[in-house]
């Protein structure tokens, strides 16, 4: 393998590795929200965002995983 197939290899499982945390920090958060019983209106704001960015991490790691 070259060295710049060895390194697209590299950069690619680098990202994936990144997407993968950051999908799960923001699981952890999701799911430190969900325990009071009542949100505040920003906390209801940024539960939708997280959701969001969830997703378009998703569609990130399956675009990934076409390659």
């Amino acid at each position: 393998m070259s060295k710049l197939a060895s390194r697209s290899q590299k950069d690619r499982e680098y990202g994936l590795e990144q997407l993968h945390r950051e999908h799960q920090s923001l699981e952890r958060r999701l799911e430190s929200l969900s325990r009071p019983p009542t949100l505040s209106a920003e906390e209801e704001a940024e539960v939708q965002e997280i959701k969001k960015r969830k997703l378009a991490i998703k569609d990130e790691l399956m675009a990934f995983e076409l390659i």
